[in-house]
């Protein structure tokens, strides 16, 4: 079995990612880490959320444990109201 370094293990992902056209961007605050999971919340299910919207979505993953929240984000949410 050979060994990998965690920098080697992360730049071959992040070489990966790039060759699937994604974008690196940089996260200084938890504002920009939001308004990219709303945009890209956004781009993956083809619509447009409203303040109180993306607050619900928040609400609702902000619930268990990191296991938990993992699994809430593969599934569905279905919007009150």
């Amino acid at each position: 079995m050979s060994y990998q370094s965690e920098a080697e293990l992360e730049n071959n992902l992040i070489k990966q990612l790039k060759g699937l056209d994604y974008k690196r961007i940089t996260v200084n605050s938890e504002a920009t880490v939001l308004a990219n999971l709303k945009s890209q919340l956004e781009a993956f299910n083809n619509t447009l959320f409203s303040d109180s919207e993306f607050e619900n979505i928040l609400n609702h993953l902000a619930k268990g444990n990191v296991f938990e929240k993992a699994k809430s984000l593969r599934g569905r949410f279905h919007k009150l109201g």
